[in-house]
């Protein structure tokens, strides 16, 4: 999961925020995204998926660029966009910022967004939940694949005959066919699970790796799908739910695993509910936003396992030639992921678009 990289008109808070404005990247973003490139050329990768927005889609080109070896397919769509500010695009942070803490203390704040010809924050967060289920369905419908490599913890033994992990190195979680079976106590929470209590390659259908690149708000609201709606999660830095957005350039690393006709029940559920609040928001002025569903998409028939969190490009390790072991001290936890630059934590809606500080 890419954040896109640095586009014209991003640096200081006086040019305000972008949302849907196509900008194009500078030269430096165009580093920025060989660099990326570069950084994931000797992973094996099944599609990457990014907004319709130059930004972005020059981020993922370069990706494509840089992996040589194969063709990779490149897929844009409209629901990875960033928040639409609407009639305050382009405007200073100042004045976003004056506006967010307006809707905050108004019951009306989402129409407020929607007056405006913007999006509420629950509207980027039903986009990204959409396209979470989309993607899932794209990848249960694809041809079967071998399964990667997955060594017993700590095993540099590698399995004949099949491809290497797709993770990044160093990698210090399990990977995900293991991290629930054999680590049940790292557990974010002791909620019973619909999945089988031992999860392994030997019963995971693999569908693939996939990149992503959007942009700050929308990633964050992905973000947030993974570890809080999720039934067991593994290795995201602590209070991820609020974690400020990505700088530009860098990434999350995630493994997912999913219970597909759960999952597409549940989405057919989400988006009935969905239109069911929308046509009774027309009839009533006064109706609650028909974008405030997360409560129905809490518990989705996923596990998800954070491999690394807020990584540049450059602090990458070398090349993915086997699988890499998982890195344990005897006597202590597996090391939560984390590249150790975090930005200052604030509420979910306004942290990056109120033009706050960031600190390291």
């Amino acid at each position: 999961m890419f954040r896109s990289n640095q586009p014209l008109g991003s640096k200081g808070s006086r040019l305000g925020k972008r949302g849907h404005l196509d900008t194009t990247l500078t030269q430096v973003g165009e580093i920025q995204a060989t660099n990326v490139g570069n950084s994931l050329k000797n992973l094996q990768i099944d599609g990457i998926f990014a907004s319709d927005l130059k930004r972005a889609f020059s981020t993922a080109e370069a990706i494509r660029r840089s992996c040589k070896e194969r063709p990779i397919p490149l897929f844009t769509n409209p629901l990875m966009r960033e928040r639409n500010f609407g009639l305050n695009n382009g405007k200073p942070r100042s004045q976003i910022h004056e506006f967010i803490a307006e809707t905050k203390s108004n019951h009306m704040g989402c129409q407020m967004w929607r007056n405006c010809q913007g999006e509420c924050s629950h509207q980027i967060f039903w986009r990204a939940l959409n396209f979470f289920f989309d993607l899932c369905e794209f990848a249960v419908n694809q041809p079967t694949k071998p399964t990667p490599d997955f060594p017993s913890i700590g095993s540099l033994e590698k399995i004949a005959d099949t491809p290497p992990l797709p993770v990044l190195l160093p990698l210090r979680q399990p990977p995900v066919s293991q991290a629930f079976a054999s680590s049940p106590h790292h557990l974010r929470n002791e909620r019973l699970s619909s999945f089988p209590d031992d999860i392994s390659h030997e019963n995971l259908d693999y569908a693939g790796h996939f990149v992503l690149v959007s942009h700050g708000q929308w990633i964050r609201e992905f973000n947030h799908i993974l570890y809080a709606l999720s039934e067991r999660s593994l290795g995201f830095p602590a209070q991820c739910q609020m974690i400020a957005v990505l700088e530009n350039c860098q990434f999350n690393q995630f493994g997912v695993v999913a219970h597909c006709k759960q999952l597409a029940a549940r989405a057919t559920l989400l988006r009935a509910a969905f239109e069911s609040a929308l046509e009774a928001a027309k009839n009533c002025r006064c109706h609650p936003c028909p974008y405030k569903l997360s409560h129905l998409a809490d518990r989705l028939p996923i596990d998800a396992v954070c491999y690394h969190a807020r990584v540049d490009a450059h602090t990458v390790k070398g090349p993915t030639t086997t699988a890499p072991a998982v890195e344990t001290v005897e006597g202590k936890p597996v090391a939560s992921a984390g590249s150790g630059t975090e930005t200052l934590f604030f509420a979910r809606e306004d942290d990056e678009y109120a033009g706050l500080p960031m600190a390291r």
